[in-house]
């Protein structure tokens, strides 16, 4: 989902840098403020994962690429402000050092991705009873949001028509949705056997 520059016109351009700006803004803060010592190891760890697993993407339709975030997986371990943190310093270390995404579209892209994938998914989980369920439903839901914004976006920029790309994009994020969603329950079980004490660190 990684939008490159000279894909979305200057308008969409800036709107999405401003809200991603302003979430972050505010995020870093309360963070900054709510953060303990033995937190801040975490928190580097867990951003060398996000960036590994979104380093390896693949192209589809109409610019774009689909892979894995580890958004709703951090924002679990963490709570959804620091896992915004963190995916959004991961999709900036992407686009400066392998190009994944553009400068100029690292607004959108966040807002794509950290915000809908931390904020959006962690409330869906945090709603629906029974950790399987809601982090299938939370992952599942949040891709098929990112696909309907990054859709948004380019059709807004001229780049395709909305129907026939949202229709291949959420498809497609559905299903890599649902797949991230797995493998986010099985590394939350296995923590949960192995190192609890990771669990329940919200920021």
């Amino acid at each position: 989902m990684h939008i490159p520059d000279g894909f979305l016109n200057p308008t969409t351009t800036v709107a999405t840098l401003t809200v991603s700006g302003v979430v972050l803004g505010t995020s870093l803060k309360h963070v900054n403020q709510s953060i303990k010592p033995e937190q801040i190891p975490l928190m580097g760890l867990l951003a060398s994962f996000v960036f590994l697993i979104q380093l390896f993407s693949f192209p589809i339709f109409g610019g774009t690429s689909v892979h894995l975030t580890g958004a709703l997986l951090v924002s679990i371990l963490l709570g959804p402000r620091a896992g915004f943190i963190i995916s959004s310093v991961s999709l900036l270390a992407l686009a400066l050092l392998f190009q994944h995404g553009g400068i100029f579209s690292l607004g959108a892209n966040i807002l794509n991705m950290a915000f809908v994938g931390c904020f959006l998914a962690y409330w869906i989980y945090s709603l629906i009873p029974g950790q399987l369920l809601s982090i299938l439903l939370a992952s599942l839901f949040a891709a098929v949001a990112s696909a309907l914004l990054c859709a948004s976006e380019l059709a807004l920029s001229d780049m395709f028509e909305f129907s026939s790309g949202f229709k291949t994009m959420g498809i497609v994020y559905g299903i890599t949705g649902i797949i991230e969603g797995v493998i986010t329950f099985l590394i939350i079980n296995f923590l949960k056997r192995v190192k609890p004490e990771m669990l329940g660190q919200n920021i």
